[in-house]
């Protein structure tokens, strides 16, 4: 399977996600969904079941919304 991108981003008025802002940017494999960010120059990544479960867990965090670019 070939990875898909996706990022969680700062929503727009309307609730959608807005390209032009993602924060955190992942790949969804076939059986796993990782996100990568740095954090005070360092590279961090979390792991996920699907990109949904990533969102569901930063998106509320952050304010963020799941992209697909």
């Amino acid at each position: 399977m070939t990875p898909k991108i996706f990022g969680l981003a700062e929503k727009n008025t309307d609730g959608t996600p807005d390209p032009e802002k993602v924060q955190i940017w992942g790949m969804e494999l076939e059986s796993r969904a990782v996100l990568f960010w740095l954090e005070r120059g360092r590279s961090q990544f979390a792991v996920f079941d699907t990109a949904e479960n990533a969102n569901a867990r930063f998106g509320d965090l952050f304010n963020l919304t799941l992209y697909r670019p």
